[in-house]
């Protein structure tokens, strides 16, 4: 076969892979884990039913798939939003609101995350802690590591300090609603950690 068809085939199974993920997120955030049906699933994306059996072995391995999409598109969604400010407090700012803003924008996703985090599967809420360790080094390595070294945040262990944050984090989907709007605003969060983060006795530490 001519490596252009190849290179057509991956890219149609991987157009397909991606709007079964889709499916299934709504239908997972809808209906649970054990309620959730595979050939609802495989309709609800616009093919046959038993199609997902092409990409993925069973219920749970797509399950655990879309835990895999989930944590690294939220992640890089993140990362993405950090790197476009320099100063630590901007960047913990930008996380939170560039946190909640995913989470909005990926209502189905969010509900999934949060679900999974909170149930009593212990396989897959092991799949999703780790999949998030990237986004946690990233905040202890790009936002407060540099925050402590300049001062601007005092002196913690910032691995510590960033699972705290995380575990903060990640409940941001409890307060957000079925139409995207949270009770908890971003900014007033950001504001709130700053607070016990700041380096008191820095010279002008907590001025922004």
């Amino acid at each position: 076969m001519p490596r252009h068809k190849d290179a057509e085939r991956e890219e149609v199974m991987g157009e397909t892979r991606q709007l079964l993920l889709e499916a299934a997120a709504a239908e997972f955030a809808r209906e649970g884990y054990h309620g959730a049906n595979i050939n609802r699933i495989s309709r609800a994306a616009g093919f046959a039913k038993g199609t997902i059996y092409n990409y993925f072995p069973s219920k749970r391995g797509l399950m655990l798939s879309l835990i895999d999409e989930i944590s690294s598109t939220h992640h890089r969604f993140v990362a993405e939003q950090i790197v476009q400010e320099e100063d630590p407090r901007r960047r913990l700012e930008r996380f939170f609101r560039a946190g909640l803003a995913w989470i909005t924008d990926n209502l189905p996703r969010g509900r999934t995350m949060l679900t999974l985090l909170n149930g009593p599967d212990t396989e897959f809420k092991e799949r999703m802690w780790l999949g998030y360790q990237p986004m946690h080094r990233l905040l202890a390595e790009e936002v407060l590591l540099p925050g402590m070294e300049q001062g601007i945040f005092r002196r913690e262990d910032p691995v510590r300090a960033a699972g705290l944050l995380m575990i903060l984090y990640l409940g941001l989907g409890a307060a957000v609603d079925e139409q995207g709007q949270s009770w908890l605003p971003p900014d007033w969060i950001a504001g709130f950690v700053l607070s016990g983060l700041l380096e008191t006795d820095g010279q002008d530490a907590g001025e922004t």
